[in-house]
């Protein structure tokens, strides 16, 4: 017996842990902007890693319908448009009190490295992160705008499967499809204004518990029933 029938909803999120990783450095930037992409002039690679609390927003049981995360483009360097990716982060990992500009900062306890998921006590299995094949795909080119990586069957299943295993749910690394052309980005991050923040939206359908009291209700009148009928 449902309380209702299922209805639909949308909310959108901002990142609860969000951080960038350098392939050159122990550098971190948990409390600055994100960087993705390739440094002009070097092999330097930038990795941004980004979180969301679904579980904590969304309904358990509910059912994700589609999602989109948008991400506002600050600053390029010299370079071409370029094609990034969303991949699952299959470990947890941290963000500290690092602050830094394009090449990071020392990294803190708890920062994500390139090497460590959690600086200095715990290494990533593969240096860069440890993650999943491509959930989505888009292309980011020179204009100072919002780019937006749109709904795809496995962007869904990414949420989907966070919130019916929160302990699942360590967010995505964004990174260059080709990680040796030049290509680097600076975004918004959860510290920048409001407006520059990374936005997570999900549509989803909330399904109803079933309504407890009145199946009580209800067995306690079938039994009521019953025992008019044997006492008559």
């Amino acid at each position: 017996m449902s309380a209702s029938a299922a209805s639909g909803a949308s909310v959108s999120l901002h990142p609860s842990l969000d951080n960038t990783i350098y392939s050159e450095s122990q550098n971190s930037n948990g409390q600055g902007a994100l960087f993705i992409g390739t440094a002009a002039n070097t092999a330097w690679t930038r990795r941004a890693l980004v979180a969301f609390d679904i579980l904590g927003n969304i309904p358990s049981g509910s059912i994700i319908d589609s999602v989109s995360l948008t991400f506002v483009q600050v600053k390029i360097g010299p370079g071409v448009s370029a094609t990034f990716e969303l991949h699952p982060l299959s470990q947890g990992w941290g963000e500290g009190t690092s602050a830094g500009t394009g090449g990071g900062a020392a990294a803190t306890v708890g920062d994500a490295t390139w090497n460590s998921r959690f600086y200095n006590t715990t290494a990533w299995t593969t240096a860069g992160g440890d993650f999943g094949a491509t959930s989505a795909t888009t292309v980011f080119n020179s204009a100072l705008t919002s780019y937006t990586f749109d709904s795809t069957p496995t962007l869904v299943a990414d949420v989907q499967g966070w919130l019916n295993n929160p302990s699942t749910n360590f967010g995505w690394l964004v990174k260059a499809a080709s990680e040796t052309q030049t290509n680097a980005r600076e975004l918004g991050s959860s510290e920048s204004p409001l407006n520059q923040q990374p936005t997570l939206v999900i549509n989803y359908t909330a399904v109803p518990e079933t309504n407890a009291c009145g199946l009580v209700g209800l067995a306690l009148g079938s039994r009521l029933w019953r025992r008019r009928r044997t006492v008559s």
